[in-house]
C-alpha cells in the first residue's frame, strides 16, 4: 500500500501563511532547501493539492520561467498526477503542459483507503494546509 506524505514549509510557530493567506514568508531557494527538493522530487509520485495550491501551482510551474529556473522539480510537477480536493472546483482537462489533474470533492476515509491501494509510487501532499490538517485529523498521512 502506497503511502501519504505531507511536504510542507512552516514557519517556527506553526502557521502554513500569514493572515491573508501569503506565503512571502518563505524564500526556500537555498542549496540545502532546492537539494532535498530534488532528492524528494520523484517521478512516480501522485501529488496531492486543495484548491488553492492547485491554482499556484497550475500558476507558475508549466510556465517557461519554472522550466528555465527549476526543470527537474517543474519536470516532476508538470507530468505528475494530480489529486486536487476540492469542493467547489470543476473537473480539469489536461493542458500542454500541465497533465493528469482528478478533483476529488471530498475527504473520507473510504476515498483514502482507495487511493492507498491504487498502484503506483507514494501520495505528495504539497503544501495545502487543510488538506494536512483533514488527513492528519484521520490518521491518514503516514510520514511528515
Amino acid at each position: 500500500m502506497r503511502k501519504i506524505i505531507a511536504f510542507t514549509n512552516i514557519s517556527m510557530d506553526g502557521y502554513f501563511a500569514g493572515p491573508d493567506g501569503e506565503i512571502d514568508w518563505f524564500k526556500g531557494s537555498d542549496d540545502e532547501e532546492k537539494a532535498f527538493t530534488h532528492e524528494a522530487a520523484n517521478q512516480s509520485a501522485t501529488l496531492i493539492f486543495g484548491h488553492t495550491t492547485y491554482e499556484m501551482m497550475a500558476g507558475y510551474w508549466p510556465t517557461p520561467d519554472a522550466v528555465k529556473n527549476d526543470p527537474v522539480v517543474a519536470g516532476v510537477l508538470n507530468s505528475a498526477r494530480k489529486i486536487v480536493f476540492s469542493k467547489t472546483m470543476k473537473p480539469v482537462k489536461d493542458g500542454p503542459v500541465w497533465k493528469n489533474v482528478a478533483v476529488l470533492h471530498d475527504i473520507t476515509p473510504e476515498e483514502i483507503v482507495r487511493l492507498k491501494k491504487q498502484a503506483g509510487g507514494d501520495m505528495v501532499i504539497l503544501g495545502s494546509g487543510t488538506i494536512v490538517q483533514q488527513l492528519a485529523n484521520l490518521g491518514a498521512i503516514d510520514e511528515f
